[in-house]
């Protein structure tokens, strides 16, 4: 699991912010959304831009920097004149602080910009296993059997941990739980550009993989659990451009049938997408939805987060500006985060109040009573 992240000179991070996921408080109702220690779901706040989104795309640069090839990248394009903090003129720094089961990996790194990876290491247990500043001739390597391994070959800005790794055989160590783990990050948002995501996933008909997998019925009670009562059906249609026949999604109503696509509203829209994403849920270890309710109706909002929090194998975060999500029913205070001024803090974190299970914290947010 993920309990701690920083980053210093990243787009408008000019200093340094702390994203601490081991602080939490000692409530007795949904202990759930801690699990070992560390907050497994959250719920981040902030202003227009304040830095939510771009909080999660620093929290995703790791897999481009480890090199981890997903079927999209979306963040992969990134140039230079928006990566780095333009009221900065150093390195961009990043730090991953892990848990897996017993032990803890932190992975630090420096970057010159969107492409150049200046040093790197790692901390497994506290102790330095891994130490890469620059020069591929002196490279600090503890890692058992590596002696002998040159990085003369690395390309220049390469990532040498990831050089490492793959010229290295690593079998069920911290190191391969950090790749693991790296290769099970999910970024997803649905606004105006349909599907967007980072990590791993398929950029595909979503509505082809629902009836490949045979889920249509399942597909339809997921929709009926929101109060879309629809009657759906499969039937034939012809590609105009491959001349094939596919099956498409109608919705069946007294009078006839129509594509389904065709009378989606962006919220329905926005929830297809969330059923595409949680049918795959099990291939996750971290999710980041940016904007996430942006097209749903607050009580449907609700239901989402109460389908994220019962997810088991996997933490997850999401940004909004609903703060009727700011509850004790659905969440607790140590997960529900505010960033500003180059800050992230719980809510817990943000007042001298003992806050309690009856407190209304959408209440006291909206009267300015919490401080980052």
């Amino acid at each position: 699991m993920l309990e701690r992240f920083s980053v210093k000179g990243y787009r408008n991070f000019k200093d340094e912010i702390v994203f601490d996921l081991k602080r939490h408080g000692r409530y007795d109702f949904n202990t759930e959304l801690i699990q070992s220690g560390i907050v497994n779901k959250g719920i981040i706040y902030g202003k227009n831009g304040t830095g939510k989104s771009n909080l999660g795309r620093a929290l995703f640069d790791i897999e481009k920097n480890l090199m981890i090839h997903n079927n999209k990248n979306i963040f992969a394009f990134d140039t230079n004149p928006t990566y780095c903090c333009l009221d900065s003129n150093k390195d961009v720094f990043f730090s991953y602080s892990f848990r897996f089961g017993k032990d803890s990996l932190v992975y630090e790194y420096h970057k010159k910009d969107a492409f150049y990876v200046s040093s790197e290491k790692i901390f497994i247990n506290e102790e330095l296993m891994f130490d890469y500043t620059g020069d591929k001739g002196n490279v600090f390597c503890k890692f058992p059997g590596t002696e002998n391994l040159s990085f003369a070959s690395m390309n220049d800005g390469f990532s040498a941990l990831s050089f490492l790794y793959r010229t290295f055989e690593f079998k069920d160590s911290p190191l391969s739980k950090l790749f693991d783990f790296v290769s099970s990050m999910l970024w997803f948002r649905c606004l105006t550009k349909g599907n967007e995501f980072e990590g791993i996933g398929l950029n595909e008909d979503i509505e082809q993989r629902i009836v490949t997998e045979d889920k249509l019925e399942d597909f339809q009670n997921f929709l009926k659990s929101f109060g879309l009562e629809y009657d759906l059906i499969l039937k034939a249609q012809i590609n105009i451009a491959t001349g094939r026949s596919v099956k498409r999604i109608f919705a069946k109503f007294k009078h006839g049938e129509v594509p389904l696509a065709a009378i989606f509203s962006t919220g329905t829209q926005a929830l297809e997408l969330l059923y595409y994403w949680k049918m795959h849920f099990s291939k996750y270890k971290f999710i980041f939805i940016d904007e996430f309710d942006a097209f749903y109706h607050y009580e449907l909002s609700a239901e989402v987060i109460k389908i994220l929090n019962e997810g088991t194998t996997f933490q997850s975060f999401v940004t909004t500006h609903n703060t009727s999500l700011m509850n004790n029913d659905l969440m607790r205070p140590d997960c529900l985060f505010l960033i500003s001024d180059n800050k992230i803090k719980n809510l817990a974190d943000c007042t001298s109040k003992d806050l309690r299970e009856g407190h209304n914290l959408e209440k006291i947010y909206r009267s300015n009573d919490f401080n980052v």
